[in-house]
């Protein structure tokens, strides 16, 4: 299948309520302890933060779910114009189409409608064997991003095409391209986690940040076993990863690295818990995707009611502000504990 049409249809099928998957982040069993007699009012509650030098009004980024499309182009528009209006950080989808064809370019600028958020470029680890940190460095430059994600993608790959190879070479490439780009690297998933294994050899490497990306929301496993028509993967591994707040966990524990907390975010308390958990930021994806096909101002909409119930989450938890709540204490249940212990 050509790259621009698969993009095309992750949307489409990224919309889809079987794209998504069945089993939870497990943020459920993340028990925040409830304070009845707080000393200050809802007002008092700040949200603001920084997150390498740009400033957020809530420590929310939206995470990419695909890009280099006149059709995509118009939903990552609106969700531009929302995260300036709101001051949140946006990440654009994979900028392989605008490598593997010039004139694609131009669906990767969104400068001119976020002058000020915090902006990542995309790219597929295994196309760091491709291209080299100039050429990639040359395309955030021109799209004046602020920083470049890699996304490790294995599980989906072979959803795409069994036959993939060149996972062996992954950390190496991502350890010398953090190492030789102008630009803070961030490692993410795409919705399968980050283990503690995995965080505690990027803690060895110059990436700046992980982006836990977990099992409880996106399915790109799923997404991609239905365009490429795979039933049997679909069924087999559709519900394949570490939860979000296990990988969250993890990763805290592996690393030393900033963290966003993505995969199944659908709420004030799941962004209060992230923090809570160790992350400096929370993702979401389909929840702005959604509302970017009604326009900007639904998903201007969406942000100010995460804003409002991460006010309300860290009122009842009697923290003022993000660096009280990342002191809170918080009880694990045991599916999660478990997780942790392993």
């Amino acid at each position: 299948m050509k790259t621009e049409k698969r993009k095309d249809k992750h949307i489409k099928t990224a919309l889809k309520k079987e794209s998504q998957f069945k089993k939870t982040n497990l943020f459920e069993e993340v028990e925040l302890i409830y304070n009845a007699l707080t000393d200050f009012e809802l007002n008092k509650v700040k949200t603001s933060t920084k997150f390498f030098g740009k400033k957020f009004s809530i420590p929310l980024s939206v995470r990419p779910i695909t890009g280099g499309t006149e059709k995509s182009f118009k939903f990552n528009k609106n969700i531009a114009l929302a995260c300036e209006k709101k001051t949140i950080g946006f990440s654009l989808g994979s900028m392989r189409t605008g490598l593997e064809k010039k004139s694609k370019i131009k669906y990767f600028k969104f400068r001119k409608f976020a002058p000020s958020v915090f902006l990542e470029a995309n790219i597929g680890a295994l196309e760091l064997q491709k291209y080299s940190a100039e050429k990639i460095d040359d395309f955030v430059s021109e799209i004046k991003a602020d920083a470049v994600s890699v996304h490790l993608n294995i599980a989906q790959e072979l959803m795409q095409n069994p036959k993939t190879k060149g996972f062996s070479k992954q950390f190496g490439n991502i350890k010398k391209f953090a190492e030789k780009s102008c630009f803070p690297v961030i490692v993410k998933e795409v919705g399968n986690g980050i283990s503690f294994e995995t965080a505690k050899k990027l803690n060895k490497t110059k990436v700046k940040a992980i982006d836990a990306a977990g099992r409880g929301g996106t399915s790109f496993v799923r997404i991609d076993s239905i365009l490429y028509s795979r039933k049997r993967f679909k069924e087999t591994f559709g519900e394949f990863g570490i939860p979000t707040a296990a990988s969250v966990l993890m990763t805290k524990k592996a690393c030393n690295k900033k963290i966003i907390a993505s995969g199944g975010i659908r709420n004030g308390l799941d962004i209060c818990k992230s923090l809570v958990l160790g992350a400096d930021l929370a993702g979401i994806a389909v929840p702005a995707l959604q509302q970017a096909k009604k326009g900007e101002k639904s998903v201007e909409k969406l942000i100010e009611v995460l804003e409002q119930e991460l006010k309300i989450s860290m009122f009842l938890i009697s923290a003022k502000n993000l660096k009280e709540l990342g002191k809170k204490k918080f009880v694990l249940q045991k599916n999660l504990q478990k997780w942790t212990d392993t």
